[in-house]
């Protein structure tokens, strides 16, 4: 509990001084910053169409390879306490169960700990953020746009040789850095305003953005996100094992979680032209819900039509819209009538 503490006091250390140095694409692990405004900021930024190249790239097991010397060499930029060196590099050693041994990781940040957003922020700030502003952006032809969420990132290229040449070289980049591209979650996509149905899809942050065509007037074309399949399914095995963990408890204590969860779901997920997933999440949480009451005991404790009608009483919230646009600002003219 004590290092808790400690490392909590150390991390508002470490945002204090390397928030002036973070570029304002980095959207992962930092106040003021979220998810869910991330990805509408995004959608925005593409949505004018300049931008028809999408490089999506994940770090391989980022978490657990990262070189504790650079990480060092990185700190000691900006701290000249020794003593808080130290500190931090016994975190990054400390010592981790597997199987019964202790185990004293090389590489990687400390597990679970409050400091290791932090840390993995520095280390992929000095590995990403500047290189792609200062050396990628300056050798190339056209525009680029980037964000970053931790390691999970997207570079946007107004030109396919300049997304290409990025792809070719972003693998020796984080080599040098001990780290190395999960090419399985990594890709080029076309994402072109002008030829939409040729176009593909790209995920970031637990959407796929893609391009959609207006149901009442389809020569307009937007940017859709949708929750990413994956991450669907993700949620329901997490939910599916939650309720078969709590489903003999008091019926009132794991329903109080339960509406928690589901705010919480919504909240993030809740955004515009995502309203189809959001509402299958929750027929499929009615019915894992309704699968692990009945098996509270040996006996069936009700049908789907008495779920039916028990479900209005337990109150728990529904999908609903919770992103909204920002208000245009009025022109001078009207803000002067």
């Amino acid at each position: 509990m004590q290092d808790k503490i400690v490392q909590h006091a150390v991390r508002r250390i470490l945002e204090a001084i390397w928030e002036e140095d973070f570029h304002e694409e980095s959207i992962g692990y930092r106040p003021g910053k979220g998810a869910r405004q991330g990805s509408y900021e995004l959608r925005e930024a593409l949505q004018g169409g300049s931008y028809r190249w999408v490089v999506e790239a994940d770090i391989r097991s980022f978490f657990d390879h990262v070189d504790h010397g650079w990480l060092v060499r990185m700190l000691e930029e900006r701290i000249a306490d020794r003593p808080l060196i130290r500190l931090i590099v016994k975190w990054l050693k400390a010592g981790v169960m597997d199987e019964g041994r202790v185990e004293h990781p090389a590489t990687g940040t400390p597990q679970g700990g409050v400091i290791s957003p932090i840390l993995a922020n520095i280390d992929l700030h000095h590995v990403m953020d500047p290189w792609i502003k200062k050396v990628v952006a300056k050798h190339c032809k056209g525009r680029v746009l980037f964000r970053r969420y931790a390691d999970d990132s997207v570079v946007c290229f107004e030109r396919e040789d300049d997304a290409r040449a990025y792809l070719r070289v972003l693998p020796k980049r984080l080599e040098k850095f001990g780290l190395s591209l999960a090419a399985e979650k990594s890709a080029l996509v076309r994402f072109d305003r002008k030829e939409p149905d040729q176009s593909g899809k790209f995920t970031f942050l637990g959407f796929d953005f893609y391009w959609a065509r207006s149901g009442r007037d389809p020569r307009w074309v937007f940017i859709k996100r949708r929750t990413n399949k994956e991450k669907f399914r993700s949620s329901l095995r997490a939910m599916n094992a939650w309720l078969r963990k709590v489903r003999c408890g008091k019926l009132a204590d794991f329903l109080t979680v339960l509406r928690r969860k589901l705010r919480g779901y919504w909240n993030y997920y809740g955004v515009i032209g995502n309203s189809s997933m959001t509402a299958k999440d929750q027929r499929e949480v009615n019915r894992l819900l309704y699968k692990w009451l009945n098996r509270r005991s040996q006996r069936r404790s009700m049908t789907w039509k008495q779920f039916g009608r028990r479900l209005p009483g337990w109150e728990l919230p529904p999908p609903r819209v919770v992103e909204v646009p920002p208000t245009p600002a009025l022109p001078r003219t009207a803000m002067n009538a």
